[in-house]
């Protein structure tokens, strides 16, 4: 099972501009917002496929990117995994070293330096910011939450990438 695995940058729960097709075509956004909360959402996506794997957090650091990897060999019982991930320091942390020699059946692959767009899942966040967050308003983190992981069960593309 080969995944491909990153952090999407922080998510600021406000009102976001778009492509808005009106009567009077203007559409005024406030310059200046209150954010309403803030998200960080670690994501991977089976490059065979097409599968999304996303958790919610408030922060990142290397323990939570150990924390999703406990969980993606949690789900997938007796399966070598591949985890393609960027260079990042939580990923190349002498913690997450040490976690991850102590789990043979997870095998870390990094991608070079200043290569992010190599990293499959840097498409699904593109994708992610164009279905989603351009032009929404959400009100709560909650909101947001729940409208990103139904958009991640039923969106169909993601395995035609893979096929």
């Amino acid at each position: 099972m080969v995944l491909s695995y990153d952090e999407k940058a922080k998510i600021a729960i406000k009102q976001y501009t778009g492509h808005v097709y009106t009567k009077e075509k203007i559409v005024k956004h406030p310059a200046k917002q209150k954010v309403k909360g803030l998200l960080e959402m670690p994501a991977a996506i089976n490059i065979h496929t097409g599968e999304i794997y996303h958790w919610f957090y408030d922060w990142k650091n290397s323990f939570i990117v150990i924390e999703c990897f406990q969980d993606l060999l949690n789900k997938n019982p007796g399966k070598e995994v591949y985890v393609i991930v960027d260079n990042w320091t939580a990923h190349t942390s002498y913690a997450m070293r040490t976690w991850a020699f102590f789990h043979p059946r997870l095998h870390i692959i990094y991608t070079p330096t200043s290569a992010s767009w190599m990293n499959m899942i840097e498409r699904v966040f593109g994708k992610l910011d164009k279905d989603i967050l351009q032009n929404s308003n959400f009100q709560t983190v909650r909101q947001a939450m729940n409208r990103i992981t139904n958009y991640f069960e039923k969106e169909t593309t993601f395995t035609t990438w893979s096929s």
